[in-house]
């Protein structure tokens, strides 16, 4: 019995778009019309952005405001060097810490700005940057532990 299955062409995922910037560096017209829809300048940007190695040349391109998905492909082609390695972590925030009142008022108090300002100063950093303000401050370490917890 033959078979009649068709091939159809894979969807593009960004992470596709990414590799074929970074890695394969294939040309533009080998993409298929909807693998060519699926292009996402946006997403592009900003995967490509998260590679420290990548941001001087994505913040350049941004700059130039290119609209056209096929000349966008293209410059991002051409300006980043061929690799194998398309990892780029995402950098995103895991989970809000949950803060005191008493914690958001030592340290607006410190950097003396609003506690909602403070709080996201919280949110950028790790504990031990806190304990080491919160002690600065005067908190006594056993009550640091408690606050930050």
């Amino acid at each position: 019995m033959k078979s009649t299955t068709t091939s159809k062409a894979k969807t593009f995922t960004i992470f596709d778009f990414l590799k074929a910037i970074i890695d394969t560096k294939s040309t533009f017209e080998t993409f298929t019309v909807e693998q060519k829809k699926a292009f996402d300048k946006y997403m592009i940007h900003r995967f490509l952005s998260m590679n420290p190695k990548y941001i001087d040349i994505v913040n350049y391109i941004q700059g130039l405001n290119i609209q056209d998905s096929k000349k966008l492909y293209e410059v991002y082609c051409f300006m980043i060097p061929q690799s194998k390695n398309t990892y780029s972590a995402y950098i995103k925030s895991n989970s809000k810490k949950t803060l005191s009142p008493e914690v958001l008022q030592h340290i607006s108090e410190y950097f003396k700005c609003s506690t909602v300002e403070a709080s996201e100063y919280i949110q950028l950093t790790d504990e031990k940057w806190l304990e080491n303000i919160l002690v600065t401050k005067g908190v006594d370490e056993k009550q640091v532990k408690k606050l930050i917890k």
